[in-house]
């Protein structure tokens, strides 16, 4: 998958994001970090790609909407090293219930993914919060 960019003025430090969705049986994008095209400080007014980085602020509230016990897995791409990690697979969600998924302060820099499946389509209702912004860059 391509990394998006987001041509800017100036990038955001720590833009808030809410998401919510409801899943399917296919892999959902739950978070998608860009890179930032910002302009250079430099005479002659040229741009530069800079990388971005997401922070999950909230616990991933995963709630079943119907009268069945549905099946529910998160996944992590990480871009980097280009492989996917499995937060919970197969995790049963009864009837009727809510299940936060701790997440908090978990970081996903450009290319990375937070997808999210069930195992009956239009079930589970998904929501999560994080920041979006430019990463700080590492030069020391």
């Amino acid at each position: 998958m391509a990394i998006y960019t987001i041509a800017t003025s100036q990038a955001p430090d720590a833009k808030p994001v809410a998401k919510s969705f409801t899943l399917t049986t296919n892999w959902l994008p739950m978070i998608e970090v860009p890179n930032y095209e910002v302009p250079e400080l430099v005479f002659g007014g040229s741009t530069t790609t800079e990388p971005g980085v997401g922070e999950v602020i909230s616990p991933l509230i995963l709630c079943n909407i119907t009268a069945n016990t549905v099946a529910v897995d998160v996944e992590v791409h990480r871009e980097d090293i280009n492989a996917e990690f499995y937060l919970v697979r197969n995790l049963q969600i009864p009837a009727y219930e809510t299940i936060p998924l701790p997440l908090n302060g978990q970081f996903f820099k450009s290319g990375d993914l937070l997808n999210l499946k069930a195992d009956t389509n239009l079930a589970i209702h998904a929501t999560l919060s994080y920041t979006l912004g430019q990463a700080e860059e590492d030069d020391v």
